[in-house]
């Protein structure tokens, strides 16, 4: 069992490591599906799940400071959830890291950043056109995702962005009979890419709300002023 004082130091220290490894946010938010490939749960053990949140939702309550709710919920987790794994694991790629990614990726293939923040603002426009559809290749396969061969790694989406909605990207078998029959069908690769994302993976539940989020910092990256709302309409 690793133990851990209770000191401020040390409740600094390890939400420093939280916010490092993605699975604590700065705001304050745990990213559970992130956490939790750390821990193995016992195989007898049916109740882990509930008696670790009742343990956060004791020990971590929302008004504390945030580096001692950190502190407080990893110690639910080792203690409650299972043991703690002594093994690399992928970290989800910062906001940072991600607008590095589409930033590489617009400049590639010569797309504006004008045409970019329009297609971001419908779920849909993504489908349209061949430059849209690339950069949703282009974007997945520079942040890991996706690849020409396999399709898109149903691990690191729910790594990356968690589970739109229960059981999904636990059954691998899934996703791959779906991009199987998209193959099928003769797509180029860039149309593969898209129709698999939209199609397989969830894209409005994944994708497009990462693209909406990290948009100010791509605005800021490029030095592009905000178009205000009339102004699109």
């Amino acid at each position: 069992m690793y133990n851990y004082s209770n000191d401020a130091k040390t409740k600094q220290m390890l939400r420093c490591v939280g916010l490092i490894l993605q699975w604590w946010k700065s705001d304050g938010t745990l990213n559970e599906h992130v956490l939790a490939q750390y821990f193995m749960p016992d195989t007898s053990d049916s109740d882990y799940y509930n008696r670790t949140y009742r343990c956060i939702e004791r020990k971590a309550p929302v008004d504390d400071d945030l580096c001692s709710r950190a502190f407080e919920t990893f110690q639910c987790y080792l203690q409650q959830y299972g043991e703690l794994l002594n093994c690399p694991k992928v970290v989800p790629l910062s906001d940072e890291r991600l607008t590095e990614t589409i930033h590489f990726c617009l400049d590639v293939l010569d797309i504006p950043f004008s045409d970019f923040e329009q297609w971001t603002s419908s779920s849909e426009l993504f489908l349209h056109t061949e430059p849209a559809r690339c950069l949703l290749r282009c974007f997945t396969i520079r942040a890991g995702l996706y690849s020409d061969q396999h399709g898109p790694f149903a691990d690191r989406f729910k790594l990356q962005f968690g589970a739109p909605k229960p059981d999904v990207f636990d059954n691998e078998l899934e996703g791959d009979y779906c991009v199987a029959r998209l193959r099928r069908e003769g797509h180029d690769a860039c149309s593969l890419a898209a129709r698999s994302l939209y199609e397989c993976y969830y894209f409005a539940d994944t994708l497009l709300p990462t693209f909406e989020r990290i948009l100010p910092l791509l605005r800021l990256v490029l030095h592009q002023p905000e178009v205000e709302t009339a102004e699109m309409e």
